[in-house]
């Protein structure tokens, strides 16, 4: 949210005239840390289930807007990150993520505390925090209405029980829960030497906390004849462009395999929540789900594709899973829901940015001059095993760099270069995009 839309949304809450479960309005900052700990721990469990604000500089009695200037207990973000990191134990590791936003309302700054909403609910502590007062490890300290759990007393059992339930997805639907369960990836097991749902005597997985969820890899048949022949080698004449984000990984210099004959499905119970085919490069070791390809290939934050894309690199990719998602991360734009990326494409299309052939368009403008400044390597040691670790430390050492592994040969090697270069272009941008939003 940028601080435009942010003010707004403030300025809706004071006018209210009330505090609410997931809003509070402080006249200046807390004199002692154990109460804005406390606050910041009540909103991070806030039955809302969303973006929690606490309000600084305004008087919560007759929500007279006071702002925050003078006071000399102001603190900043990183301050207000030292305070919950530094002093007390979290269950679990969880802590809440915090932001210290200021915004100006009726010519007055106020300073904004948001507390993202989480799914790793109840937050609470192992041990006590004695710091001008106390708060006790192991309480559950929540918010009803526009009141706060006391500091010497904890959440009721239907409360906590509601807090649980959110952390085990159990308050969602079957689609919701598979969304959080695939970012779980240690509690999948696999089952080998067992027939699967479809009577196939191959491995499956399951989500041991809930076995209704399995993931399948099936394969595919695919047919062959003379006019199209099916691509085993990623150099063939036959793929090339479309697929351009493959190219980016650095063992297919030398693994040039290429097969797209498998499929991942995953279900509840008998129900396929989503299914898509694989794209299986490196001899086999790196199976990639693909973007989104309607208009760019992207990904969208949280959708089925993009989190199936994860635990599909995550499983097969094992100790080098981060560096090969970070690859094609490079050159394909993850953006954060369907609205950023409207708005987004809308953004860069206004500055030249079009790939339409059928409009017989072109780049132009500010998308034309970003492109012509967005560079792509061609990788010099094609084919040759003993590289590829110095090209991968090379990459992990430059987070900018995108490098073209197609072979020199391949007959659409100018065209995976633009598509890398275009890539590239638009990742960086909205990167840039964002940073100037916020």
């Amino acid at each position: 949210m940028n601080t435009e839309d942010l003010s707004i949304e403030i300025l809706e809450l004071i006018e209210l005239g009330t505090e609410g479960d997931y809003w509070d309005f402080k006249q200046q900052w807390h004199s002692k840390n154990v109460d804005l700990l406390h606050d910041i721990i009540c909103m991070a469990n806030s039955p809302a289930n969303r973006d929690a604000y606490i309000i600084i500089g305004v008087k919560d009695e007759a929500n007279e807007i006071v702002g925050v200037c003078n006071d000399e207990k102001r603190k900043n973000q990183q301050q207000v990150i030292d305070l919950i990191r530094k002093k007390p134990k979290w269950a679990g590791g969880n802590i809440p993520e915090i932001y210290v936003k200021t915004i100006s309302i009726q010519d007055k700054e106020n300073d904004i505390i948001i507390i993202k909403q989480s799914d790793n609910t109840p937050f609470y502590l192992l041990e006590d925090y004695k710091e001008q007062g106390i708060l006790y490890k192991g309480n559950i300290y929540t918010r009803k209405g526009d009141t706060n759990t006391p500091k010497t007393d904890t959440a009721n059992l239907y409360d906590t029980e509601i807090l649980w339930k959110r952390r085990l997805g159990l308050l969602y639907n079957p689609s919701q829960r598979a969304k959080n369960y695939l970012m779980d990836l240690q509690n999948w097991e696999r089952v080998d030497g067992e027939s699967d749902k479809f009577g196939i005597n191959r491995f499956f997985l399951y989500y041991r906390q809930n076995p209704d969820y399995s993931i399948h890899f099936t394969d595919v048949e695919r047919a062959e004849d003379e006019f199209h022949p099916i691509p085993n080698d990623i150099n063939d004449e036959a793929l090339g462009a479309p697929i351009y984000y493959l190219y980016s990984f650095c063992n297919v210099s030398y693994h040039e395999s290429f097969s797209s004959d498998e499929k991942v499905t995953l279900y509840y119970r008998d129900i396929p929540l989503f299914s898509s085919m694989l794209e299986i490069i490196d001899d086999g070791r790196t199976k990639v789900v693909p973007p989104e390809l309607w208009t760019r290939p992207n990904f969208i934050q949280g959708s089925f594709r993009y989190l199936v894309f994860e635990f599909v690199i995550a499983y097969w990719s094992g100790n080098y899973a981060s560096e090969a998602k970070q690859m094609f991360l490079r050159v394909i734009p993850l953006f954060k829901d369907d609205i950023e990326c409207a708005e987004f494409m809308q953004f860069v299309e206004e500055r030249g940015f079009t790939e339409n052939r059928l409009l017989r368009q072109s780049m132009h403008g500010e998308a034309l001059n970003r492109f012509n400044n967005t560079s792509v390597e061609k990788y010099e040691l094609y084919g040759e095993p003993s590289g590829t670790e110095y090209i991968s430390s090379k990459l992990r050492g430059n987070s900018d760099l995108v490098i073209n592994f197609a072979n020199p040969t391949n007959p659409n090697f100018d065209e995976i270069t633009k598509k890398l270069r275009i890539g590239k272009m638009l990742v960086d941008w909205l990167d840039e995009w964002r940073n100037f939003k916020e």
